[in-house]
């Protein structure tokens, strides 16, 4: 057992001394669960209410002929139309090309922008000399850079790969990088004072510290894959849901352009609550520290 962990165990002791009673500890954890379940029914039903307004006026707008059915079609025909898209009409098989695409772009990027934050993060030298030339990439349209890639890469889906991690990369390195530099100073101060190593430091107090940051910008790194995967193949007019869409969308098939669209919204949602489901997991600790502090504000 190092210095730290016996520091931290004596410390833990000490505060378990201090006693809380059960009854209050239960009853104050019953009422917030109750709060919270009330709130996100709340939220639900709001949601699915405007959902609801929002196709309904469309609808009806549509059959009015106040917008023209055949620019927008009819909401009402979107979900036939998706349905024969995923039971007979392939896109099954094309939204897995995408999805491909997706996670070998997100991955690539994941792997590079943690590395890449990290090392701006501790070595002040290699922030002072790459960081300029990170921000200036990044402020490049990378969309406009799609038909170079394809030049450069082919049809397939390498250039859509390379568009992704043009894309995401920066996401994740810059979050990364804000994540552990906001560690909280004194934590610090207290881990020296502890006796913890250079590695202790990292994994105990500052990456824990930085977690939340990183994880929004791989998020966010994912929904962008996700758009690059999709623009990719609506400008390259090839395999994947995006070639679908642009198809569609060039003969006029509006119907089919947003039964289409259904699918590729069903599955970023998915993927997302996926990631946010990961997220809660590894950061299980985070949410028991603030409702710690809640309920002690109370």
């Amino acid at each position: 057992m190092t210095q730290l962990e016996a520091n931290l165990e004596a410390d833990a002791t000490v505060r378990n001394d201090v006693t809380v009673p059960q009854g209050r500890v239960q009853g104050s954890s019953g009422r917030r669960r109750s709060r919270r379940a009330r709130a996100s029914l709340t939220v639900r039903v709001i949601q699915f209410a405007l959902l609801v307004a929002l196709f309904g006026s469309w609808q009806l707008l549509a059959a009015t002929k106040v917008l023209n059915p055949a620019f927008v079609s009819e909401p009402s025909q979107y979900f036939p139309s998706f349905w024969h898209g995923v039971d007979g009409g392939g896109l099954l098989g094309l939204i897995g090309t995408t999805l491909y695409e997706t996670f070998v772009g997100f991955a690539l990027s994941a792997i590079l922008g943690l590395a890449g934050g990290y090392l701006l993060a501790e070595f002040k030298a290699f922030d002072v000399i790459i960081r300029p030339f990170m921000t200036g990439f990044n402020s490049i349209p990378r969309i406009a850079l799609a038909p170079l890639f394809v030049l450069w890469f082919g049809l397939g889906s390498l250039s859509r790969i390379v568009l992704i991690v043009s894309l995401s990369f920066f996401i994740v390195a810059f979050n990364t990088y804000a994540g552990l530099q906001g560690v909280n100073r004194d934590h610090l101060l207290l881990s020296r004072v502890l006796g913890a190593s250079r590695r202790e430091r990292f994994f105990k107090f500052v990456l824990p510290s930085a977690a939340p940051s990183i994880f929004a910008g791989l998020q966010l790194a994912l929904t962008y894959a996700f758009l690059g995967a999709v623009v990719g193949e609506m400008l390259t007019g090839s395999d994947g849901l995006g070639g679908y869409l642009a198809l569609k969308m060039g003969s006029f098939d509006t119907t089919g352009f947003f039964g289409g669209l259904i699918l590729l919204v069903i599955v970023a949602l998915a993927v997302s609550a996926i990631v946010r489901a990961l997220e809660n997991r590894l950061l299980r600790w985070r949410a028991i520290e603030l409702a710690g502090t809640q309920g002690g504000g109370q």
